[in-house]
């Protein structure tokens, strides 16, 4: 498809398709994803797909290599390169949430990479906290915002399809900001910041954990993450 569209072809043309990032991770979720067959999802349509498709599974399967294959999918956002990191939000949630998986620290860690416009490690004061529906830029539904990821992938497709999981199992995600060890609050309020928050359901949250959190690590991250949702949904 990238190639294609550097050619000339249109890009409305994929919208929905299987080689549009949302649309594939919208039919991810609506299946139940512990026992979701890894080689169900076309890879191969997404730039670095397979990849990604090992360090899932790596991280899945709970071993030692399990340890650095987050760090795959971190690159790949660093990178600007999101597509695929994306497609594995889905299976990454489910390992974030479960207390007894041996991944699920690294695995929360990158969850909010593919869901942001920009990487922590180059993003300017401004770009952090871009939203893909922030009022003050384009219309919301647009890819425009965010332009082309170096692969010539649409990024904004890729940051909708990871907000969308994220939104999808907010309920789920909720609780661990609540969890015994920072880092994991503190990973959890970025990640929460990507979701939709309409009704400032989130907001609320971070700002609860904020008056009551002791640690001031956790705070600066509950702050910071109470500015992007807020951003997003004044």
């Amino acid at each position: 498809m990238c190639r294609d569209v550097a050619d000339g072809a249109d890009l409305a043309s994929f919208s929905g398709g299987p080689f549009d990032v949302r649309a594939v991770v919208a039919g991810i979720l609506s299946e139940p994803r512990p026992r979701f067959d890894l080689d169900a999802v076309p890879w191969g349509n997404f730039p670095h797909g397979y990849e990604a498709r090992e360090a899932v599974h790596l991280v899945r399967a709970g071993g030692e290599p399990g340890v650095g294959a987050t760090g795959v999918l971190a690159g790949l956002c660093a990178d600007d390169s999101r597509a695929a990191a994306a497609l594995a939000v889905p299976f990454l949630i489910p390992l974030a949430i479960d207390g007894r998986h041996p991944h699920r620290a690294a695995a929360l860690a990158v969850l909010s990479g593919p869901a942001r416009a920009r990487h922590h490690g180059v993003a300017s004061r401004e770009e952090f906290l871009l939203h893909r529906n922030d009022p003050g830029r384009h219309a919301p539904d647009t890819h425009d915002d965010y332009g082309y990821e170096v692969t010539g992938y649409p990024a904004g497709w890729s940051v909708a399809a990871a907000r969308a999981a994220i939104t999808y199992d907010t309920s789920a995600l909720m609780p661990l900001l609540g969890d015994s060890d920072p880092a994991i609050r503190i990973d959890a309020a970025y990640v929460l910041a990507t979701a939709a928050d309409p009704d400032h359901t989130i907001r609320t949250a971070l700002a609860d954990g904020f008056a009551a959190e002791g640690d001031a690590m956790v705070r600066a991250a509950l702050l910071l993450a109470t500015a992007e949702i807020t951003r997003a949904h004044p």
